[in-house]
């Protein structure tokens, strides 16, 4: 892999990526073909052009694969689309990795790819199902958001999750957003707070990945729960790219696995379903046989909808909210692997530099 990535290092990294979303933006049922041939009179390199390959041989095989691309790249605002992968194949990968390393090496601490940052605001369904509420001293002040996004960019992270109540809720952080325009920032909120000014503004950003907190029709009354799925319209009339994240316990896990629960959010524009397990901090852990039983349905719901389905840990759950660590395992050259994104709150942070609070962590 990281031959790969040093080869690719070769080529006009931002160029690549500005005309890839240029070519599908314009022709989204013949993009990815035509990208295809396009690619293979620029790149020469048997490893790259391998690859790509396999790439395109997966995309021609999985008709879901297929609808996703395409339905993304018509219902996609084109900054918010660039914008994504600028930051995800460039900063977080191909720039990324390498300075993530030099950094761990120069520092002697483990950097990790993402950031949680714990806001301890209040969240508008508070009473409503959440219990999320804020106590003295546990609010991040805005600069201090801030503060530790530029340390994160200098350390080579560029994804950075904002938890803790609805972070929409708080306007000032619109201009975070814009100033770290290379960092993807990947917001965990309740919806109601997506008007259609803050939709229209994100999408002018452009960095900003709502993940709207959703566990199945049964936790909120009707009046909330359409006041929830409302915003995801908002969302999609704007153009923006988002999803949804959705806590799992014995209770729910048969309806959000169901399709009554993922068909209507694919039609209003989610692109991604992280569906979240908390094994230790929870009265009612999911068994063994439950859990395996969930990874089975999301597979399926991956393999044969147009859906991306990922299922994350946290260590700390409360009621409705993953206010904890997230932890996300995949498979790699046959082995398990796992990717710690670690939550620091004001608490951790204030006074600190944010290379020191990640040490204390070890």
């Amino acid at each position: 892999m990281m031959d790969f990535l040093n080869n690719m290092n070769l080529l006009p990294k931002n160029f690549i990526v500005a005309n890839i979303v240029e070519v599908l933006k314009e022709d989204p049922d013949n993009g990815v073909d035509k990208l295809y041939e396009m690619s293979g009179t620029f790149i020469t390199d048997p490893q790259i052009k391998g690859v790509i390959d396999q790439i395109k041989q997966y995309y021609d095989t999985h008709p879901s694969i297929k609808r996703y691309v395409k339905n993304m790249m018509y219902n996609t605002n084109k900054t918010c689309l660039n914008h994504f992968l600028q930051n995800i194949a460039v900063k977080e990968l191909w720039e990324g990795i390498s300075t993530r390393e030099e950094m761990a090496k120069k520092y002697s601490v483990a950097i990790p790819n993402a950031l949680v940052l714990d806001l301890g605001m209040t969240c508008p369904l508070s009473g409503h199902g959440c219990t999320c509420l804020p106590h003295s001293g546990s609010v991040m002040p805005v600069a201090e958001v801030k503060r530790l996004v530029g340390e994160a960019r200098e350390l080579g992270i560029h994804i950075v999750v904002l938890t803790g109540g609805d972070p929409f809720l708080e306007e000032r952080l619109l201009s975070v957003y814009e100033a770290y325009d290379d960092v993807e920032f990947i917001v965990l909120t309740t919806g109601l707070a997506m008007t259609p000014a803050v939709a229209e503004r994100l999408s002018k950003i452009g960095n900003v990945f709502p993940l709207v907190i959703l566990e199945g029709a049964s936790t909120l009354d009707a009046t909330a729960y359409q006041s929830v799925l409302g915003s995801l319209d908002v969302m999609k009339g704007n153009g923006l790219l988002f999803g949804v994240l959705t806590p799992v316990t014995p209770n729910n896990v048969s309806e959000v696995t169901s399709d009554p629960f993922i068909l209507p959010l694919i039609r209003k524009g989610s692109r991604l379903n992280g569906y979240v397990i908390s094994l230790h901090g929870t009265k009612t852990p999911l068994t063994n046989e439950a859990l395996i039983d969930l990874e089975e349905h999301i597979s399926f719901i991956r393999e044969t909808r147009p859906y991306v389905t990922a299922l994350l840990e946290t260590d700390q759950m409360s009621k409705r909210c993953a206010v904890g660590s997230l932890a996300f395992h995949y498979g790699f050259d046959g082995q398990d692997q796992v990717l710690v994104f670690p939550r620091v709150t004001v608490q951790q942070t204030l006074n600190q530099p944010l290379i020191q609070v990640l040490r204390s962590m070890r």
